[in-house]
């Protein structure tokens, strides 16, 4: 009879039976195998901790037997996300390993989603319990209702949606004092379609922003001698609507067109249509652990300004094509990610802009972890800049993009956690 892995997830337990000196000869390791939890998916740690109590959790990756990897990519539209569980021995278990995935729907509470992760946690750590004196304690039995358990993975035959996902936000908020006032509102839709062969989607946000503050000035009494208010008002919407054609396992072709107004780069309507395909060295099914894909396309862009811009243009076509090399890797040691953007227009290539960034997460040892991230931006092609000179209004509140050549930006931090390695009891008190 076949079962979905997810069946058997869900059937497998763990209680106390006789020990029998045979199995306890056979043991490689005395006591429970240490358990290092490197979660970069947003685990539920304490519930992870409740419901597998027979190992040992620990704090640090140089005092485990076991580290266990989770990684997740989008895989289902607005919502839906691919778990990756890669178990990977250490210490006497180097060598030994294994990587098992879920699959969530937009629909999946918490709670379902962090039972699905415990299943796959059990399975994942049997082949280690395994080869300890723990084995004694322990035994797989198959529920006898398992056959009825859903699989996450598993297309439904009758979906009235036809696979596609919707989500809706909206929110806003209000607040002042006596010479101050501001008010925001956004609103966000997305709707997608994922499948194997074909990925759509369409994302709509808009936001507003109104802020108002008022100045006053007095004389040697105190009186008030003038008063004068400033105002901020921001309204930006941007439309994009994209269709992406899986090729091959490393290669793929996609399309999509995007309207847009910014009211802080002084455009009043931008349209803009590119097409690109994408070239990934490594299989997407890797794509959770690491990444390194080369895309190119052209593109073209219509720009309608607000106000005339500095080269004379109250509108213009702007042809280009852009070139991104991304890599990105998420290893036992912590993570790196590092991406490289061109994009110029071929009316003029001096209209042009260079982007590098990166970002990483390295654990240098016991203990001692260091993060941070760093981009720098040539710009050169602010086009949409207005003619008007700016005031000292617009610098303060920054009602208006200025003129430059650069962007930068850098964040770095380091944590040193030392004392008790084990982290297995769970106190929700307070």
């Amino acid at each position: 009879m076949r079962r979905s892995w997810l069946t058997l997830l869900a059937a497998i337990g763990f209680c106390l039976s006789p020990s029998s000196s045979a199995a306890q000869a056979a043991a490689q390791q005395q006591g429970p195998i240490a358990v290092y939890l490197d979660c970069r998916s947003g685990c539920d740690g304490e519930f992870i901790r409740t419901e597998i109590s027979y190992v040992n959790w620990v704090r640090d990756r140089e005092v485990a037997d076991v580290q266990l990897l989770i990684t997740s990519q989008d895989a289902g539209g607005a919502g839906g996300e691919q778990h990756t569980l890669a178990f990977i021995g250490l210490r006497g278990f180097v060598g030994r390993g294994d990587t098992l995935t879920f699959t969530t729907n937009p629909t999946t509470t918490n709670d379902e989603e962090r039972k699905l992760m415990v299943q796959t946690m059990a399975l994942g750590l049997v082949q280690f319990v395994a080869r300890t004196s723990s084995a004694t304690s322990l035994r797989v039995s198959v529920d006898a209702a398992g056959g009825k358990a859903a699989a996450a993975q598993t297309a439904p035959k009758n979906d009235p949606w036809k696979a596609w996902v919707f989500e809706i936000g909206v929110g806003g908020s209000v607040d002042g004092e006596k010479f101050y006032k501001s008010r925001d509102v956004n609103l966000n839709l997305e709707a997608g379609r994922v499948t194997e062969a074909w990925k759509t989607g369409f994302e709509y946000s808009f936001s507003y922003r109104d802020n108002h503050a008022t100045v006053q000035e007095f004389d040697n009494l105190g009186r008030v001698t003038s008063e004068e208010t400033y105002t901020n008002l921001q309204r930006d919407w941007n439309a994009e609507l994209f269709q992406v054609k899986s090729v091959t396992n490393h290669f793929s072709l996609g399309a999509a067109v995007e309207t847009a107004q910014q009211t802080f780069r002084n455009q009043d309507l931008r349209v803009m249509g590119r097409a690109a395909f994408e070239y990934n060295l490594f299989p997407y099914s890797e794509a959770t652990r690491r990444e390194l894909s080369l895309r190119y396309g052209p593109s073209f862009t219509r720009m309608q300004y607000a106000d005339t811009t500095i080269f004379g243009k109250i509108s213009e076509n702007l042809p280009g094509h852009f070139v991104e090399v991304s890599y990105r890797t998420r290893q036992p040691w912590g993570n790196v990610n590092v991406n490289l953007e061109h994009r110029n227009y071929f009316t003029d290539a001096s209209k042009r802009t260079t982007e590098l960034n990166g970002g990483f997460s390295v654990r240098l040892f016991k203990g001692f972890n260091l993060n941070g991230g760093t981009g720098y931006e040539w710009i050169r092609d602010q086009v949409y800049l207005p003619a008007a000179s700016s005031n000292a209004v617009d610098v303060l509140l920054r009602r208006r993009a200025l003129l430059t050549g650069f962007r930068y930006y850098t964040h770095f931090g380091v944590s040193y956690t030392f004392g008790s390695i084990f982290n297995n009891v769970v106190n929700p008190r307070f």
